[in-house]
């Protein structure tokens, strides 16, 4: 059976819903279907006599500016269609969302053919929807976004909310145009990370959680981006999610860890975190084979000095070695306050013979150290150390107790020796 043009173009604007009008710029007249009077609850009929004031008077009066400058713009030739959303008075006293779009049709053949013609669309519901959207966004107090990973590789944002100004100093559109804006600010210290993250995110399916850095002309600053991702039939992956700064939480979060693992008196880290460190290293040592020493030191006749000067000297003295020990050995090494006037250093990668010159150095530091107390009496100390070393090849010790407990052995025969003395052992056998 064959279809007309006609039969054919109205029953698509019937499957669309589309109302049509058509309006003549050179004599003002205009042509409304019916169901552009339905779309506003009307009959036509009912709006007639029909003209352009019929569609003026059931226009916003702010909208009808608007669609006058994009009708400009389009016979102007800076717009390929005339196109624009207007609010039209509903019969039931409701504000429409209609979205017009038009073209020109010019018959070179007739005089008065200047006919613009279009349609009009009931879009209510999807600019409800993005102002509901909109103002969600503003309210939220992180980005919302939605970002894309094509099969090929390529990463994109199709969705970016106001926000990304507050948090990176770049506007929407900026990042939508380029994604790598926003990856160029990530910390260089967090971005593998970020990048690893996305990609076990991309693979499992499971929820995208992710804390970093980023560098801005405002600071540097943590966020947290949470997504979840959907997977398409063609292997494009999506995620919907927000970035939230997390600063503050996580300022607090590092510093409330620092002193979980630190000493208030000395600054040094804890008998805590030695302990934790001591266990990694074993086990990493019995897989690898990794070498290590053990340096335990223990201040001769420490309870004298703050029976003799008072705590508040003993805790200067303290605080000075502490000083001393720091200097004297490398960024690698980890040096604890484990006890009262007990301090334990921790040397990776490093042999009996070196670690015990490290002891002897120190030894002589703290000898040699003058001392003054609150009424300017000077006195001077010592320390009595063992020094043992671990070797993963080579050792039979598996329990980090066993370890310190030879080296605490080891310090103990100094002080057996007389003190102020290095006493060094074997593989902490």
């Amino acid at each position: 059976m064959h279809l007309t043009a006609e039969t054919r173009l109205n029953a698509i604007l019937d499957g669309t819903g589309a109302g049509t009008w058509e309006y003549n710029l050179d004599t003002g007249e205009i042509i409304f279907n019916e169901r552009w009077a339905t779309m506003l609850g009307y009959t036509l009929e009912e709006l007639s006599p029909l003209s352009f004031q019929t569609w003026e008077k059931l226009s916003h009066p702010t909208d009808i500016e608007s669609a006058n400058q994009a009708l400009t713009a389009y016979l102007s030739g800076d717009a390929h269609q005339f196109e624009c959303v207007v609010r039209m008075l509903h019969k039931d006293g409701d504000w429409r969302y209609i979205h017009t779009r038009g073209t020109l049709f010019n018959n070179d053949q007739t005089a008065e053919s200047r006919w613009l013609m279009g349609t009009h669309l009931d879009v209510t519901r999807e600019k409800l929807s993005q102002h509901q959207m909109e103002q969600l966004a503003k309210s939220l107090p992180g980005i919302i976004y939605t970002f894309v990973l094509e099969p090929g590789g390529r990463y994109f944002f199709s969705y970016l909310s106001e926000k990304t100004w507050d948090f990176y100093g770049l506007t929407a559109e900026e990042c939508l145009d380029d994604p790598d804006k926003i990856f160029n600010l990530i910390h260089p210290d967090d971005l593998p990370r970020v990048h690893e993250s996305i990609a076990v995110s991309a693979q499992t399916l499971d929820e995208w959680v992710c804390e970093y850095r980023v560098q801005t002309e405002r600071g540097t600053y943590w966020l947290k981006g949470v997504s979840r991702p959907e997977k398409d039939a063609d292997g494009r992956i999506s995620w919907h999610g927000m970035t939230i700064n997390i600063d503050t939480e996580k300022n607090l979060e590092l510093e409330l860890e620092q002193l979980s693992i630190t000493d208030e008196l000395t600054g040094l880290y804890n008998r805590r975190y030695m302990l934790r460190k001591l266990q990694e290293s074993v086990a990493q040592g019995e897989r690898y084979g990794d070498t290590f020493s053990l340096i335990s030191l223990d201040i001769d006749f420490f309870k004298t000095i703050n029976d003799s000067y008072g705590h508040p000297t003993g805790d200067a003295v303290l605080q000075r070695f502490a000083d001393i020990i720091e200097s004297r050995t490398r960024k690698s090494d980890i040096v604890a306050r484990t006890g009262g006037e007990e301090f334990i250093i921790f040397m990776p990668n490093t042999g009996l013979s070196e670690a015990g010159h490290v002891a002897e150095s120190l030894r002589i530091a703290l000898q040699t150290e003058s001392f003054v107390s609150d009424e300017g009496e000077t006195f001077g100390t010592t320390f009595s150390a063992g020094v043992v070393n671990w070797s993963g090849a080579e050792s039979q010790t598996t329990s980090v107790r066993d370890l310190l407990s030879a080296c605490d052995q080891s310090m103990y025969a100094a002080k057996r020796a007389g003190r102020n003395r290095v006493v060094a052992n074997g593989n902490g056998e």
